[in-house]
């Protein structure tokens, strides 16, 4: 009962947040609490807490960071991708001595979706004079980051997706959000030998002029066609979309859409046999969408990821010991749940690396600090490294930093994932395509 309604509403969200940001509104997945009991969509392991490390808990003076995400909203609500923040955060604190020995205090403020929730939240960060805002997923970047430039205070995510963040100095970014996504996705289909390629993505007039200005751009540029079907709001049978999608018989499609949105088109696949690979973003793999289309509608599907949170590798393992410590009671890996983690955890790393961080901790030293990190471990990332001495994606246009340019691929063989792979998004950007209409 509980994951028909997560469905429900989310179905309701993808046409809130048409016009608020193509992140939230194809990123935003179901939390995990709910009353399934079916196969899960990464591979159940025993959580090892001595990877914790030793205790070295923060003593010195409180530092106030914002946590801004989507969440609160009757449209967007997706707390769970701030409470992996917040554990990340209550982690550094007992275990890394916070932020150079100052205790992290969270100010929190849920983005419902609306401007008067983004505004809401500008004001109480600059009231509360935060060093710095950690994002887990927003909806209304666009609202709130003029605000925040213009108190220069440091914006840190994992998954920017509004043209303010790319063009503010002052953001930094542990993943490429999805333009990073777009640009791995046709990374991949050049690797695979694909040459067409079909997206079935909500009916949305930002993605689609995305897409025409950008996507299509990006596959071409790798010599893959790109072919689009859009997905009305709302729609619980997509089998007229995906017979449309597949009459070009391309090579793979790709599913741009929420949690409700990647249900439809998984079981007009299976009900139509078609058998493509479908390359998709966490939302598709959320608890809720695999127990209701089973191992038919999941296999074959190629999850892309900002990093790997479920494999053997020692982040991962982190990852999982981290959220069974703090937030014992959220979907750790079949969601959008490490998309906070990595953002807060990714900031502690950057700020510790740098020894002027036991001073006062404020905007200023944040961006200094942030500028010296350098092959710093990726969390999540399997060995992966980030540096923001240098942005990592060759695009003048982008003013933002970005920090790490690759995406994590697995490959499900029915409900369980495979090893992870990285793909580079940046190398789909040493040509010649144009950002200039998507950061308008």
């Amino acid at each position: 009962m509980v994951r028909n309604q997560c469905l429900r509403r989310r179905r309701v969200a993808v046409a809130a947040v048409a016009v608020l940001g193509l992140g939230a509104a194809l990123l935003t997945g179901c939390s995990g609490n709910d009353d399934s009991d079916g196969s899960s969509s990464s591979t159940s392991k025993a959580v090892d807490l001595s990877v914790l490390g030793d205790k070295k808990p923060a003593t010195g003076a409180p530092v106030k960071i914002g946590l801004f995400n989507i969440e609160g909203g009757t449209a967007v609500d997706s707390p769970e991708i701030g409470d992996g923040a917040r554990a990340a955060a209550d982690y550094a604190n007992e275990y890394l001595g916070g932020l150079g020995g100052h205790k992290i205090e969270i100010v929190r403020c849920g983005d419902k979706g609306d401007g008067a929730s983004a505004a809401a939240c500008a004001n109480k960060f600059v009231q509360a004079r935060v060093a710095a805002v950690v994002v887990g997923q927003p909806a209304t970047a666009d609202q709130i980051v003029p605000v925040i430039q213009g108190a220069k205070i440091p914006w840190i995510s994992a998954s920017p997706s509004a043209p303010t963040e790319f063009a503010y100095p002052g953001a930094t970014f542990f993943s490429s959000g999805f333009l990073g996504l777009l640009a791995s996705q046709a990374v991949y289909a050049k690797q695979k030998g694909w040459k067409r390629v079909t997206m079935l993505g909500t009916e949305n007039p930002q993605l689609v002029a995305t897409l025409n200005s950008i996507g299509k751009p990006l596959f071409k540029g790798q010599g893959v066609t790109l072919d689009f079907v859009p997905v009305p709001h709302g729609t619980a049978d997509a089998g007229p979309q995906v017979t449309a999608a597949t009459q070009s018989k391309p090579d793979a499609l790709v599913i741009a859409a929420d949690a409700a949105g990647c249900q439809a088109v998984f079981t007009a696949m299976t009900t139509l046999g078609a058998t493509q690979p479908k390359m998709v973003n966490n939302a598709c793999v959320a608890q809720p969408v695999v127990d209701a289309v089973g191992e038919a509608g999941i296999d074959k599907t190629v999850l892309f990821m900002s990093g790997d949170p479920v494999g053997d590798h020692e982040e991962a393992q982190l990852y999982r010991a981290i959220m069974q410590q703090y937030a014992p009671d959220v979907e750790e890996t079949g969601g959008i749940t490490p998309l906070g983690y990595q953002s807060m955890l990714g900031f502690v790393r950057a700020l510790n690396a740098d020894s002027s961080t036991s001073g006062d901790v404020t905007p200023e030293t944040v961006t200094a600090a942030i500028k010296k990190a350098k092959n710093l471990p990726l969390p999540m990332g399997n060995g992966e490294t980030f540096s923001c001495d240098v942005t990592q994606f060759p695009v003048p246009t982008i003013k933002a930093t970005i920090c790490n340019s690759k995406y994590f691929v697995t490959t499900y063989s029915g409900t369980k994932a495979g090893p992870y792979e990285t793909v580079d998004a940046a190398a789909a950007f040493r040509g010649t395509v144009d950002l200039t209409v998507f950061l308008a």
